[in-house]
């Protein structure tokens, strides 16, 4: 609407000054002002639109061109004989100057135009005081649209502004729900560890001892019916003359309880899977490489070297920054790929994960919101004593390397 504004000025202006020069000898003049005055009309939108006044040393772009279109302004108002309407073309002049440097320097650039616009009409054939009313008029029409030029620079400033909290806003949504669905699988796997302490505890006890109990009672019916035994004979009429019986179906309690055990144990072994500490480092890494594939489609390559061992808490730490990098891989980077490096010496003990992805600037990207990962990535690196670094460059992928903190010495 701005654009369309200007051109219809524009439009007006050069129409009414063909049709009023017509028959004057000035007309060429007139024209080629005009003519002029439109070329730059039109490159300076143009410039504006491709952005090419946002480039390096724009300001003095920007001075040369009002210079410019101001001059041909002042040649069309003292062509003689001076006409007043001309003066209309300062208006795009102070939209522009007040959108190129801001109000308090455009609205000097708007004041001299209007010395420049009431200096010139002063001689016109109409006499001084209508020149300086026809200066003052137009004068108040330059600096109020140098006002609404200001007013839609803050209404868009606070535009981009709300935009920026939108985009913020929704990456901290993202991080949220990933740490909400964090904390639902740490819930989760809390409940199946305590489901599973309490069938070891209740449950397998009480079947364990059933099977205890089977056997014992089994052996001593046996005993009693042995042929040897010095006892006298049990009365027929006794419950014990289905001993044979009797035994058969302990035997056959004793099979069943052994079943139901095995089948807890193996419930439990489910519900408790192997933990990382347990299982090793290198071959949680092999598992979690594994799992990115299968789920999610990321071609992780693992390269082991060294065979040091680690505490459990610098193998928990380890695995979980390992994991929310390929989070951020999947993420942020737009690549499919990356590498895990695990250096075991004890001497050089690190651990590095990388991507060729399009990587960031971390000493800029940092410093706004967005990287709780990275943060929750350094703070663990912190607890089990060990350092994190971020290298990174856009359009190079990223490295994060997490060594051990030398003076600590090894695990």
């Amino acid at each position: 609407m701005h654009t369309i504004g200007v051109y219809l000025i524009f439009a007006a202006v050069a129409l009414r000054g063909v049709v009023v020069f017509i028959d004057n000898p000035n007309l060429s003049a007139v024209i080629g002002f005009l003519v002029a005055y439109g070329l730059f009309l039109f490159a300076g939108t143009w410039m504006i639109r491709h952005q090419v006044f946002g480039l390096t040393d724009s300001k003095k772009l920007q001075l040369v061109y009002l210079l410019l279109q101001s001059s041909l302004a002042i040649g069309l108002l003292a062509i003689s004989p001076p006409k007043d309407f001309f003066a209309l073309l300062f208006i795009p002049l102070s939209l522009d100057a007040v959108s190129f440097f801001g109000r308090r320097y455009g609205f000097i650039c708007i004041a001299f135009f209007s010395l420049a616009m009431t200096g010139t009409l002063l001689f016109s054939d109409e006499g001084q005081l209508f020149g300086l009313a026809m200066g003052a008029l137009y004068s108040g029409m330059c600096f109020l649209f140098g006002g609404y030029a200001h007013q839609v620079q803050r209404a868009e400033a606070a535009h981009e502004q709300n935009q920026r909290t939108y985009n913020e806003l929704q990456m901290a949504h993202r991080q949220l729900q990933g740490y909400a669905d964090q904390v639902a699988s740490l819930a989760v796997e809390h409940e199946r560890n305590r489901l599973a302490r309490d069938l070891h505890d209740s449950v397998t006890q009480t079947v364990f001892s059933m099977n205890l109990a089977a056997q014992s009672a089994r052996l001593l019916l046996d005993k009693r019916s042995s042929p040897v035994d010095k006892e006298p004979p049990f009365d027929m009429a006794s419950p014990l003359r289905t001993t044979p019986r009797t035994s058969g179906q302990l035997l056959r309690l004793e099979e069943l309880s052994a079943n139901a055990l095995r089948e807890i144990q193996s419930l439990v072994s489910q519900l408790r899977p192997c933990s990382v500490a347990e299982e090793g480092l290198p071959t949680a890494l092999r598992r979690l490489a594994d799992e990115r594939l299968a789920r999610d489609g990321l071609q992780v390559s693992l390269e082991v070297r060294g065979d040091g061992t680690l505490s459990e808490a610098a193998v928990t730490g380890l695995y979980s920054i390992a994991h929310e990098a390929l989070t951020n891989v999947l993420k942020h980077s737009g690549s499919r790929e990356a590498i895990i490096r695990l250096n075991l010496d004890d001497n050089a003990s690190c651990l590095e994960i990388e991507d060729r992805g399009r990587g960031f600037d971390p000493q800029a990207d940092l410093k706004q919101r967005g990287h709780l990962g990275l943060a929750g990535m350094s703070e663990r690196a912190h607890e089990i004593g060990w350092n994190l670094s971020v290298e990174s460059q856009h359009g190079q992928g990223t490295r994060i390397r997490v060594t051990r903190n030398q003076a600590r010495g090894p695990e």
